[in-house]
């Protein structure tokens, strides 16, 4: 276990001994920076709570990517403010706070506010609130050197490497939300990996905005393919060390050279391409170049056993045609992506693309997701089906209860292999009760298009 730097440990004042509940919305980044919230509050002596009605400070940590997650934490943040007991404290924190133009959106009757780059200061802001003195605490810190200890290690974690992005994709909110990238100096990730790992945990998953270009604001150049070999080095007790968000360019390749001479890197690439078709990648202000992807994909299967590749798309840019549209179907259809996650554009304020005229009509853009989704569907089923018969590790995560033909109650286990992420692919599911965080041997014995049943492998 590692400590937290000394600016971050304070004693004990009025706020110990009293109670916190964080809501967190939005994405794995977002989550990462709410288990950093609630270590440094732990530190002050005070406790989590599960009910954020019952809690003496609620935090809503905000997502302001897209119109929906806005409109979802306003409403949030609005239903704490309705039921705020007096001497209860309401504290929006996140990504909306971050957006000069919606953080005028958050209801009145909150007590406080911080950015997604503000939250190490949650301990002065609560304290504040309970009449402390505001002392320097957070002085020379920041999100991504604030070095914490998380509190909740399960069988799979997130840790946030960077944050903030340089590019300017015609779409995105991210710039203007989080500016530009930041990354968190390679101590620190590796202290909180081993952390993680000594807690149990067997699955670490490393996330930012633009994951490939991690250390080029340090001035490192192969950044991301040096961390996760010094990872994979350092930490030889890590099972599963996977890499989230990468964006297409030559640097994949280096990466992709790095996953094959550790079996802890995980050969699982999640490449968000959003579309195949040039011309609306160009206006996507994206990588155009064809011959890129293709080398980076040919690379990577040629490379890495069993790799597992996964992209996400948009459908319905402005100014789609259906010949654009075509060529983003037989992308699809070609590539035979192992995972692909589809949205529908949806316009934001303040983005390049917010001004571009001819927008594709909801319903067509929805339509073209259908049919993304249709064809994928059908690969998705054939590759699963291959797995049938194969014997596969799974990390298991969750015991519930399945109903059987006769109507008897039976606990079923939840889990993944290695070739699903967590929360956005499939799962695996397995009779009995079997221990939250233990890798079981397992034979896949039937599968649908997203998800597996298996059986342990009894050992003789």
């Amino acid at each position: 276990m590692f400590a937290l730097p000394e600016t971050q440990l304070r004693r004990p004042g009025a706020s110990a001994g009293r109670s916190f509940s964080i809501v967190t919305l939005g994405c794995a980044k977002n989550r990462s920076d709410s288990e950093g919230m609630q270590s440094l509050l732990e530190q002050r002596g005070m406790s989590e709570c599960t009910d954020p009605a019952a809690a003496d400070v609620v935090i809503v940590n905000t997502c302001g990517f897209l119109g929906a997650a806005r409109d979802e934490s306003v409403g949030v943040v609005q239903e704490f403010v309705d039921i705020k007991k007096p001497g209860q404290f309401v504290i929006a924190a996140g990504c909306m706070p971050a957006l000069g133009d919606y953080r005028n959106d958050l209801p009145a009757g909150i007590d406080s506010i911080l950015t997604t780059r503000e939250w190490f200061k949650i301990g002065e802001t609560v304290g504040s609130l309970f009449g402390e003195p505001v002392l320097p605490e957070s002085a020379g810190c920041d999100g991504l050197t604030t070095t914490f200890t998380h509190t909740h290690a399960g069988p799979s974690a997130y840790v946030k490497i960077a944050d903030g992005c340089d590019h300017a994709c015609a779409f995105c909110t991210i710039p203007t939300i989080k500016g530009g990238q930041t990354s968190k100096r390679p101590l620190h990730i590796l202290q909180e990996t081993i952390d993680l790992v000594a807690r149990g945990t067997k699955e670490i998953v490393f996330v930012s905005q633009d994951t490939i270009r991690y250390g080029s604001d340090l001035g490192v150049k192969n950044g991301l393919p040096e961390l996760m070999t010094s990872v994979a080095t350092q930490v030889p007790n890590l099972p599963w060390l996977r890499v989230l968000y990468i964006y297409p360019n030559p640097n994949v390749l280096k990466m992709i050279d790095a996953m094959a001479e550790h079996d802890t890197l995980l050969n699982y690439i999640d490449m968000p391409l959003q579309h195949a078709a040039p011309s609306v990648l160009r206006r996507m202000l994206r990588p155009s170049d064809r011959k890129l992807t293709a080398r980076l994909l040919d690379h990577a299967r040629k490379t890495l056993d069993d790799c597992v590749l996964r992209t996400t798309l948009i459908t319905g840019f402005p100014g789609e045609t259906d010949e654009e549209f075509g060529e983003l179907l037989r992308f699809i259809e070609t590539e035979e992506f192992d995972h692909v996650g589809v949205f529908t554009y949806s316009p934001e304020p303040g983005t390049v693309a917010f001004g571009l005229g001819d927008p594709v009509p909801a319903e067509l853009a929805e339509e073209r997701r259908g049919m993304i989704m249709e064809a994928q569907q059908a690969i998705s089923y054939r590759k699963n089906q291959d797995r049938i018969g194969r014997t596969m590790t799974v990390l298991i995560e969750a015991v519930g209860e399945s109903e059987d033909v006769e109507g008897n109650i039976e606990p079923v286990s939840v889990g993944r292999t290695w070739q699903n992420a967590p929360e956005v692919d499939g799962l695996v599911f397995l009779p009995g009760e079997l221990p939250i965080g233990a890798m079981v041997d397992a034979t896949i014995v039937d599968a649908s298009e997203y998800d597996l049943w298996a059986e342990p492998v009894v050992a003789e």
